[in-house]
């Protein structure tokens, strides 16, 4: 069965979907099946990360209404079909669905996928809270900032309430000039902060938005070319959720070429 991994943070801005658009990715390119479920019915912007803003005709509401199937709402990612999406819907006005409707939406799913990544809202709505009752698994982003690291503290807790036993952290646009010089913390500070277990560290990389803004996401496109520190921090996270030891910072200085990473899948 596949596990269903919840990114989220009480905190707008910290780079949620980014975190969930490129992990989703890092995973398909290991080889992994993985559906995309978005979370954020108020926003609404992962069908803009992954290239899909026209491809689809049902969303996540329509599912949770019983108004069609999961398969008639998700889309391929780059036609491809072991990399799924499900959006969220197009004008949300604030109507609740039942909770027994996302524990069928996602018993659907699970046995097609290895993963099933939902990025979430900010905050902790009726939906929210359905969602993150169905994950196996959470995954907190924060920025590289006191206030976001508190934001991350506080969501922590209140999943721990929800009942979500498997927590971490992924701290994203990370500097580490600032931090070596003591006007951002450090990492050991940030886990201490936090309370949660850190799964990765994405760097501050200027080239990330202007990709993003291409929908183009981590290790999709020619296999041939060096990868960015920001790629090689989503393959590190990918694959430490896969199971495997990977140092923290493994070859985020200096990234290999694309087909080096995914050589040794």
């Amino acid at each position: 069965m596949g596990r269903v991994i919840f990114v989220t943070g009480f905190k707008g801005g910290v780079g949620k979907t980014t975190v969930a658009a490129n992990v989703a990715s890092s995973l398909r390119a290991l080889g992994a099946r993985v559906l995309v479920i978005d979370g954020d019915f108020g926003m609404r912007c992962m069908d803009m990360v992954l290239g899909l803003e026209s491809e689809t005709l049902f969303d996540c509401s329509d599912i949770l209404r019983g108004s069609c199937a999961a398969t008639a709402a998700m889309a391929e990612v780059r036609g491809d079909n072991g990399f799924a999406f499900i959006p969220a819907p197009m004008n949300y006005g604030g109507e609740e669905f039942p909770p027994d409707s996302f524990a069928e939406l996602i018993a659907g799913v699970r046995g097609d996928f290895d993963y099933v990544i939902i990025d979430s809202c900010a905050e902790a709505t009726p939906y929210y809270i359905s969602f993150a009752r169905q994950a196996d698994e959470a995954v907190i982003v924060t920025l590289h900032q006191s206030t976001s690291v508190r934001a991350a503290e506080k969501t922590a807790t209140r999943l721990s309430a929800l009942g979500v036993k498997e927590l971490s952290l992924v701290v994203n646009g990370y500097r580490a000039p600032l931090a070596d010089s003591g006007e951002l913390p450090d990492i050991p500070a940030i886990i201490d902060r936090s309370s949660v277990r850190l799964l990765g560290v994405v760097p501050y990389d200027g080239g990330l938005q202007p990709s993003q803004e291409k929908a183009e996401l981590a290790f999709t496109g020619d296999r041939r070319r060096r990868a960015t520190p920001y790629e090689a921090a989503f393959f590190n996270i990918a694959s430490r959720l896969r199971g495997k030891r990977v140092r923290l910072f493994e070859g985020v200085a200096a990234p290999a070429r694309r087909s080096r990473y995914l050589n040794n899948k």
